[in-house]
């Protein structure tokens, strides 16, 4: 199978053209997924990101070739470009919020650290009765309520809704409440631009020295930056990013371990499956034959 086979939707089962013109989109995940038997094939979203609350019923999810298991109290972030897919257990429910990236453009420009916390996709498993999880359904509850509604000024409400959900996200992926900080830290504009760079060039392999001194400080610097904001070092953020792309491949195309490895920028085949294996603690092909 090609990676071109896995569909790209505006939502699930829409095409591209069917952009939906609201700031966010959020509805039931019983609405979408009882409509398909509760099975979600894979897909992406070319320049969506959605949220997921699961509150009761299930099941698995495959993100990116790795499987993950969803129980009341799973948030899941999927930016765009995601490959996903769901096994839901029958009548699960809970909410999945959709909105664009220039829809969370207001967020952005205030908080630049946010994108790069938004860049990876996550699966986070908390308490169902927990206060973080409570905090989420109450926004998600009124979010809901806004969008089914005809009142006025719904457009500036909706994208108010998607900047607090996107940021509930934010604060989790950080790992803490954002509290005290000021509201612009040079580091995180560094690295949004890094991860930005990153993505756009992975498959060349630049070193450390390489970025840093296309963003204009040392390597140190960076790969501290990266490590307050993200807990990651810079080193690490280029090796995951690799790692996303070589699991794809595995799981949705049927390239040869050779064939995915030099479209990766690896000359060596042997290399590659050691980076791979060194990562997993299995091999390129023992992945795929398990995926």
């Amino acid at each position: 199978m090609s990676a071109t086979i896995v569909p790209a939707y505006w939502l699930y089962g829409e095409r591209l053209t069917e952009r939906f013109p609201d700031a966010l989109h959020i509805e039931p995940i019983v609405a979408r997924s009882s409509l398909h038997g509760w099975t979600i094939q894979p897909h992406m979203h070319h320049d969506l990101f959605q949220f997921f609350l699961v509150t009761q019923g299930g099941g698995r999810t495959r993100v990116d070739g790795r499987d993950h298991r969803l129980a009341p109290g799973a948030a899941l972030l999927l930016p765009p470009s995601t490959i996903h897919e769901f096994a839901f257990l029958d009548d699960t429910d809970g909410f999945v919020a959709s909105a664009a990236a220039t829809s969370l453009k207001r967020l952005f420009d205030s908080e630049p650290e946010a994108r790069a916390l938004l860049g990876a996709p996550a699966v986070l498993s908390m308490a169902a009765a927990g206060a973080e999880v409570t905090a989420l359904d109450g926004l998600m509850q009124l979010a809901m309520r806004e969008f089914a509604a005809n009142l006025p000024a719904r457009e500036f409400s909706l994208a108010a809704y998607a900047d607090l959900i996107a940021a509930w996200f934010v604060r989790a992926m950080r790992g803490a409440k954002v509290q005290g900080e000021p509201a612009k830290d040079p580091r995180a504009g560094l690295v949004r631009r890094f991860v930005e760079r990153v993505e756009a060039r992975f498959q060349h392999h630049d070193s450390l020295d390489d970025h840093a001194r296309e963003l204009g400080v040392s390597v140190p610097h960076l790969s501290r930056s990266c490590r307050e904001l993200l807990g990651r070092s810079a080193a690490r953020v280029i090796q995951d990013r690799l790692m996303i792309e070589a699991r794809r491949d595995l799981v949705y195309t049927a390239m040869s371990i050779s064939q995915i490895s030099f479209r990766l920028g690896f000359s060596d085949p042997a290399y590659f499956s050691r980076f791979f294996s060194k990562r997993t603690g299995v091999s390129p092909s023992d992945y795929r034959a398990k995926a």
